[in-house]
């Protein structure tokens, strides 16, 4: 008997009102457990939910018959329950561009939920066909003797054991397949992730520098599915057999989990700040990121330019003199302690801070002679020469600055043989000590409906129809850079130099792009952000969080300068050296982080910087071996005798 054919035949059909109001109580189920997911993430953080979220859509989808249209639907309102909730700090770029509230959510936000809740949708498909368990109902013991009904329960719930542990499988390989899915299709968006929700701790997302963050998700969802069959098992058998019945299963996935535990508490320790300022062959590097809290509304008003440099020039200023007190009164306590001042070699300013761009040549490559930058790089008050002279008066060397900058792109015209506008980049700047020269990297994977808009290219009414609704160009002819060789930048004041993985805005969030940076040896990587467009949401953290599985990816420390959010540095295990965050973790703070980086010279290459998304291919393989093999199944069960 076929899987559909087996729960047909344990769940009687109902009269079509109840049958109608039972549809209506699941889809409610599902886009409540949608939304109860949500709150595994900030700002809510209640992490401990990602074990058991996945429930409220189990129950729906493994009680009584679903067909896959019912399944797609009731996997599409947990998405949306989930994603809605998640996400909805995106409706904050509508009050930047002044658009009603209404109208964002109709032209915007509720469309691109609807697109990424397919995906479970699809999950829903399958968990409830070809990866569903075989929920078989128990044997019929009348008139058995006590050791043959003994016998009978025992066999059954064999089977039945083994047929979770293949759902558990499956279902947990097909979710990791759909989390790749969302971060790599058209409106590609990896954040908040089932495997970011295991962050808490550390120790389960250490695993994620040998199968990536994507691959994480395998772990929860496979002990949902566990946890509910040992469960549905037991009940069943208890009441058959008269005993409880041991959930092997169960007990398995215990071991299993306490061993991913007890390894990754061992492999955070062994990759923290203080473990790796004892290794040999590790430096400190002393590390700044500035950050004013402007909200984007409020930069547009202002117009940039040199009032936003000025900004974060005098911002910068006072965080050194800030750093020199706080050292010269920690000496002061502790007199017999010798404390060597350690001001910050490199500064890091976030996206936005620039307010206005440096124009490049395409054809050589080099800045416009006379237009390298604005000109108010050299003011006389505050400049970054006037800056970098004051910072040398009080005893610090030179520092090393980072900026994120609008990169404008001029193009030698055949007709009139003078330089034009043609497109411009969003790009890291990185300005040595001295200021001989500007060295820029260009963001790659650029965000959809902020710097492009999906299909606009080859669909040319969407372009037209997102302009006229909102009043503006959105990307304005922003191009996407490429390349993947890091930037070498020296540390002022020492013959070291460091590879710098560059990673603007969400770039951060896409690791399969900073693995194309990775190189053996001492390495950062520097992160510009601009989180303005969504005030003071919660978007912020979630990005930070985000950040952090790529220094586990990766092993390697970052520091992150964001216009408003979480502006930080991160260890190679991902937990945060220092953040500008209030006392009660609150964010979006104006000032500065202040870190000692662990640079490690002898850094090599963990398994995803060397073979990527390796384990999503080896999900896809399971999901496509199981999903053969229930065809077949299928196939054979009904073949005629």
């Amino acid at each position: 008997m076929s899987t559909e054919n087996t729960a047909a035949a344990t769940s009687p059909s109902l009269p079509p009102v109840k049958k109608t109001f039972a549809w209506y109580l699941r889809a409610l189920v599902c886009l409540v457990g949608g939304a109860i997911m949500a709150m595994a993430y900030p700002p809510y953080d209640l992490n401990e939910l990602v074990w058991v979220g996945l429930l409220p859509l189990l129950c729906v989808l493994w009680t009584g018959t679903v067909s896959k249209k019912a399944a797609f639907a009731y996997g599409w309102l947990y998405g949306m329950g989930w994603y809605c909730v998640s996400f909805w700090w995106i409706h904050n770029v509508g009050e930047v561009f002044n658009i009603p509230l209404p109208v964002f959510l109709l032209i915007a936000f509720f469309p691109l939920m609807t697109v990424y809740s397919c995906l479970p949708g699809l999950w829903a498909v399958f968990a409830a066909s070809v990866l569903r368990p075989s929920l078989q109902a128990g044997p019929n013991t009348d008139g058995m003797t006590s050791d043959a009904r003994k016998l009978a329960w025992h066999n059954w719930a064999v089977g039945d054991l083994l047929s979770t542990v293949r759902s558990a499988v499956g279902c947990g390989a097909l979710w990791v397949c759909i989390e790749w899915l969302r971060a790599n299709g058209t409106l590609g968006f990896s954040w908040n992730s089932l495997g970011m929700a295991l962050y808490d701790g550390l120790a389960f997302a250490q695993w994620a520098e040998f199968t990536g963050t994507a691959a994480l998700s395998f772990i929860p969802v496979f002990t949902t599915v566990i946890l509910w069959g040992a469960f549905r098992r037991s009940v069943m058998h208890f009441k058959g057999a008269g005993r409880a019945n041991r959930p092997w299963d169960f007990y398995g996935c215990v071991v299993i989990l306490f061993l991913l535990f007890s390894g990754g508490m061992a492999l955070s320790a062994a990759n923290s700040a203080t473990k790796l300022a004892h290794k040999p062959g590790v430096y400190t590097l002393p590390v700044m990121g500035v950050q004013i809290n402007l909200d984007q509304t409020s930069r547009i008003q202002n117009g940039g330019g040199p009032y936003l440099y000025g900004i974060y020039l005098r911002a910068t200023k006072a965080a050194f003199d800030d750093i020199q007190q706080k050292t010269v009164q920690q000496a002061m306590k502790n007199p017999d302690v010798g404390i060597t001042q350690r001001l910050p070699l490199w500064v890091v300013w976030p996206e936005s801070a620039m307010g206005c761009p440096i124009w490049r040549n395409t054809s050589t490559s080099k800045l416009s002679p006379d237009a390298a930058t604005c000109d108010v790089f050299f003011h006389e008050e505050y400049g970054l020469p006037k800056v970098r002279q004051l910072i040398r008066e009080m005893g610090g060397q030179d520092f090393v600055l980072f900026t994120g900058v609008d990169e404008c792109l001029l193009e030698l015209n055949p007709q009139t043989k003078l330089l034009e506008p043609h497109g411009m980049h969003n790009s890291l700047a990185c300005i040595p000590a001295g200021f001989e020269s500007i060295f820029t990297v260009s963001k790659q994977h650029l965000m959809p409906f902020g710097e492009y808009i999906p299909l606009a290219d080859s669909v040319e009414w969407i372009n037209r129809s997102y302009t006229e609704i909102t009043g503006t160009q959105v990307g304005d002819g922003i191009r996407p850079g490429s390349g993947s060789e890091p930037m070498t930048v020296p540390v002022p004041g020492t013959d070291k130099t460091v590879g710098v993985i560059p990673a603007i805005c969400y770039e951060d969030t896409v690791g399969r792009l900073l693995t194309k940076f990775v190189r053996k040896g001492p390495q950062v990587i520097i992160n510009v952000s601009n989180d303005g467009w969504f005030l003071d949401s919660a978007c912020g953290v979630q990005q930070a969080r985000n950040a952090a599985f790529r220094c586990i990816e990766l092993r390697r420390p970052m520091v992150r300068a964001a216009n408003m959010g979480v502006t930080c540095s991160i260890a190679p295990n991902g937990a945060f050296i220092d953040a500008l965050l209030a006392a009660d973790g609150t964010p979006h703070l104006p000032g500065y982080s202040y870190a000692e980086l662990p640079i490690d010279t002898n850094a090599g290459f963990t398994l995803y910087a060397l073979f990527g998304d390796w384990a999503v291919a080896l999900c896809a393989f399971i999901v496509l071996v199981l999903t053969l093999r229930a065809i077949l199944r299928r196939k054979s069960t009904h073949k005629p005798s």
